[in-house]
């Protein structure tokens, strides 16, 4: 899969990609509803790779991590607490997948939901991290 471009130059985020691809689905054929897009973010180091996703007003029963290949899904439904008034937040089912980075040992993965954010770790397998390679004299 290529990654997303916008005039050239990379899209920082694979979700961004996913959201286009989403709308796609919607516009061209796809009859599913479009789930609303949690903020999030990504980042690594040589240990692991880490995900954080804005998801308040989302209890714990509600939210569900999964991970298949190189894809990581969260989906959940954040459920509307009262009715009338104005309200812009967005309520439902939700659905993110993102294409990881590197390889992940899946066994070894942790996520805490704490304070509206759900935050995942995400052990590198041992090939996916580098390695010191020890230089011989002749």
């Amino acid at each position: 899969m290529l990654p997303a471009m916008l005039n050239g130059t990379p899209l920082p985020f694979p979700a961004t990609a996913n959201r286009l691809s989403a709308l796609f689905d919607h516009v061209f054929g796809d009859d599913r509803p479009l789930s609303p897009a949690l903020p999030l973010a990504v980042w690594q180091d040589e240990e692991a790779v880490y995900v954080e996703v804005d998801a308040p007003g989302v209890q714990e029963a509600d939210i569900d991590v999964s991970i298949h290949e190189n894809t990581l899904t969260v989906r959940g439904n954040r459920k509307g607490q009262r009715e009338g008034g104005y309200d812009t937040r967005t309520f439902g089912r939700f659905e993110q997948r993102i294409t990881l980075p590197t390889p992940v040992d899946a066994a070894r993965v942790e996520a805490m939901l704490a304070n509206g954010v759900l935050r995942l770790t995400l052990p590198k397998s041992e090939a996916a991290k580098p390695r010191k390679i020890a230089i011989k004299a002749a």
